[in-house]
């Protein structure tokens, strides 16, 4: 038995790490969010590095902010989610992302830190101090060649960030479950001088306990980071410390110092998580048409593509009735895997698309299996039908109803309460066919219930309630 629970917790955080979609519970609202991963990178980018200049910083910022998401994906999984919204996973600012922290997710896309052929364990702070901290000085499991720690200076040249924190002996006892305290001191050090470990009249204290209960109880502006000094005045303690957050790993503000310097992306990953490696992006060459941008990588057949695209716009606008009000970009990768890595869709998913840019597999197969016109007609119609600013629509309405306009006739049927997750995350592609399915019949469903006029009028409506 346990054997299989085992076995199913880490089948779990597989499918988490593999999924394009992230759920992220928020406080406006009692369901999680679903996110598709790279939105969840732009709204990260917005919460945490939103006052970078630097657009190399930023890059910087994304691949690490989606190289964590990657790996901890799930990290909430027995809550029924994957990531809050705050810092203890990454923090969100959902609403309202700036389009320079979108086009920076978009310029980074799928890019991800890599240590011995899969992503790589990294963190990332606000301000360290001038001294990065050793992960395995913080979380012993989490010690790493790559995170180390050691002066930045980068960071120094924007200033220690010094604080001040006046607290009572009561007030820290309560947050540490203790019925009293007398007495507090550091006992010992990191070798980056944080503190590890305090000496006090109940025993000693964990350092990074302390921090993380002082912080749930009395509020995370008091005792910003473990790089501080220590002295009990009385009934008070006086903690007077320098920079901001735990310091393991990217430093936040040497990393907008690095960039304004001139550091590219590459070279300020390398300073704090040496012996890493970004996987090169694909080096894209334009084949514009009239009314679409297409981006060739030298894939086969992709040159049938431009065409294929502009009959294709001209179509979903007919079956629609609705404009395409961005112009389309078709991006054709050179092979499954950098599909895959861009997108997070599985290998046997054709094509994806998210704003206004189709990602679409290699189209050779696609060409000689006679699908790629219809495969990117989809997409189009997916283009046409995007929902309007503040509207949110399920998968399954979304997907059902470009397939429905794709073949009106089909025998309508109520909507499969499973396929909505199989169609965020299938585990196959004869899953996928089927999720298809049962959502072109709901939408069909749909249609004779309300009529075709107003299913086409959701997406700038939003569904009614009693919809499902």
């Amino acid at each position: 038995m346990r054997f299989l629970t085992l076995f199913f917790t880490l089948l779990g955080a597989i499918l988490a790490q593999n999924s394009p979609f992230y759920r992220v519970k928020t406080a406006s609202s009692p369901e999680p969010l679903v996110l598709h991963r790279e939105d969840y990178v732009a709204a990260a980018l917005a919460g945490e590095a939103g006052g970078f200049t630097s657009a190399e910083a930023l890059k910087a910022m994304a691949i690490t902010i989606r190289t964590y998401a990657r790996v901890n994906a799930g990290r909430h999984r027995a809550e029924g989610f994957d990531f809050c919204e705050t810092t203890h996973c990454q923090k969100l600012l959902i609403q309202n992302v700036p389009a320079r922290l979108r086009q920076i997710a978009a310029d980074t896309e799928g890019l991800v830190l890599e240590a011995g052929g899969r992503p790589a364990e990294v963190f990332h702070s606000r301000h360290c101090g001038g001294r990065r901290e050793a992960a395995g000085a913080v979380w012993p499991a989490a010690a790493r060649p790559w995170l180390q720690g050691g002066e930045d200076t980068y960071c120094l040249s924007a200033g220690r960030q010094p604080w001040r924190a006046r607290l009572t002996l009561d007030q820290l006892a309560r947050a540490l479950g203790f019925p009293s305290l007398t007495s507090l001191a550091i006992a010992r050090r990191t070798a980056s001088g944080r503190a590890a470990t305090l000496r006090s009249n109940r025993g000693p204290i964990d350092a990074e306990i302390f921090h993380l209960q002082a912080g749930r109880a009395l509020g995370w502006d008091h005792i910003r980071s473990r790089l501080y000094d220590l002295r009990v005045e009385g009934a008070g303690v006086l903690i007077e410390g320098w920079g901001a957050g735990h310091g393991v790993g990217l430093c936040q503000t040497g990393a907008e110092e690095r960039g304004k310097a001139g550091h590219t992306y590459p070279q300020i990953l390398e300073a704090y998580f040496p012996g890493t490696h970004v996987r090169h992006p694909v080096p894209w060459r334009p084949l514009h048409t009239e009314s679409v941008d297409v981006y060739g990588s030298g894939a086969a057949a992709e040159n049938e593509v431009p065409a294929l695209a502009g009959r294709a716009l001209r179509e979903a606008e007919r079956l629609t009735g609705r404009r395409i009000s961005a112009r389309p970009v078709v991006r054709v990768y050179p092979t499954v895997a950098a599909f895959r890595d861009a997108s997070g869709d599985a290998g046997f998913i054709a094509a994806s698309t998210r704003g206004n840019v189709i990602r679409l597999q290699p189209p050779a197969r696609l060409a000689a299996e006679n699908r790629l016109a219809a495969v990117l007609l989809h997409e189009m119609l997916h283009l046409a039908l995007a929902p309007a600013p503040g509207v949110r629509l399920p998968r399954w309405f979304q997907e059902g109803l470009a397939l429905w306009l794709e073949q009106p006739v089909t025998q309508p049927a109520p909507l499969d309460p499973r396929t909505e997750a199989r169609l965020l995350n299938p585990a196959s592609e004869a899953e996928l066919r089927a999720a298809y399915a049962n959502a072109r019949a709901a939408v069909a469903s749909m249609v004779a219930r309300y009529g075709r006029s107003a299913v086409l009028g959701w997406p700038a409506t939003g569904m009614p309630r009693e919809a499902p």
